[in-house]
């Protein structure tokens, strides 16, 4: 199976959200967002940020709750957004997959913007066994950095968030 196809398999089968719970990239990023903003969720999972967030599009690779089922690599609009959260989406595969994605977002992106990141550090803590064979990028606190400052981006803040997760704030202006 390819990473698309793992990744489908396991958060159509096994995958249950738990963003409330995290310290960070819960749902008061919402309070971050001006109701005149328009943001980009990808890998809305539940697409739990929609009631919250006015002008929301959600993009789910799996996920019938999203408004649109599709990867971030085949999504296509002339939309340009505000703000993209990347909450627990941009992190399977190696860096050149991470890279081309992260790019792929950014693309999305009006010229002064900013990103809200949920990635996991390599942990692979959920029930289901499947979990074993995700591939999962391991993110750090510098290669969110070196990202940051490569696709033009300033960290404006990074944090170790719950159960082997970094939250960070990137913007661009």
């Amino acid at each position: 199976m390819d990473t698309k196809e793992i990744v489908k398999e396991y958060f159509g089968k096994h995958w249950t959200s738990r963003t409330s719970t995290y310290r960070y990239s819960n749902h008061t990023i919402a309070e971050k967002i001006a109701s005149h903003e328009t943001v980009i969720d990808v890998g809305c999972g539940d697409n739990e940020f929609k009631p919250l967030v006015k002008n929301l599009i959600g993009i789910d690779l799996i996920n019938p709750k999203a408004d649109i089922i599709i990867d971030i690599e085949s999504f296509e609009t002339t939309e340009l957004f505000d703000v993209a959260l990347c909450l627990g989406s941009i992190q399977y595969g190696d860096t050149a997959d991470v890279k081309r994605q992260i790019n792929k977002v950014i693309n999305l992106l009006k010229p002064s913007c900013r990103i809200y990141w949920r990635t996991n550090t390599g942990t692979r803590d959920h029930k289901n066994e499947m979990v074993k064979i995700v591939p999962y990028y391991d993110w750090t606190i510098d290669k969110h950095y070196e990202f940051a400052k490569e696709f033009g981006f300033k960290v404006d803040f990074v944090d170790e968030d719950l159960y082997g997760r970094l939250y960070a704030e990137w913007s661009r202006n």
